[in-house]
């Protein structure tokens, strides 16, 4: 007699999607999890689910990566294969208005900023952090709205 074939994982396999952004929010929504219910079962920022689902965060560290694939009960490697390693800013050969991009956003973060690499609009997020001896620290990330470009200082 002959196996019957699982139609569900040969067609999942062939159209999964291949973004963490969209494959993440499928997990979650498989496991009929929202957004908060998701952080809060890792215990993890609610932000940082929605800067992964909306492809801002592209890179994740191995703790949250480990926190997000026992709660949506995958293995931490079919995240880790839709990651794209952070890029430093140096390497990009990024100018805008005389200076370097990231310059261009600290002087002026809420300006409107483009793209380097395709002229689409950036999604900017500016914020201030802490650091170990309670000094201020200037973050800044920013995502393209068209393409996967992405500037992180952090």
């Amino acid at each position: 007699m002959e196996k019957p074939l699982n139609i569900e994982s040969s067609l999942m396999k062939n159209t999964m999607p291949l973004t963490l952004a969209v494959r993440m929010q499928e997990w979650r929504d498989r496991r009929m999890l929202t957004q908060e219910a998701l952080a809060q079962r890792a215990n993890i920022p609610l932000r940082m689910i929605e800067d992964i689902e909306s492809g801002i965060e592209l890179f994740l560290p191995i703790i949250i990566r480990q926190r997000l694939a026992r709660i949506l009960h995958i293995h931490p490697r079919q995240i880790q294969e839709l990651e794209r390693p952070p890029r430093h800013p140096q390497n990009l050969g990024l100018q805008a208005k005389g200076g370097s991009l990231l310059q261009a956003i600290l002087d002026n973060p809420e300006g409107s900023h483009t793209c380097p690499a395709c002229s689409a609009h950036l999604n900017v997020r500016f914020f201030q952090r802490m650091d170990l001896q309670n000094r201020p620290l200037k973050v800044v990330k920013a995502a393209c709205s068209s393409c996967l470009f992405r500037l992180t200082d952090d």
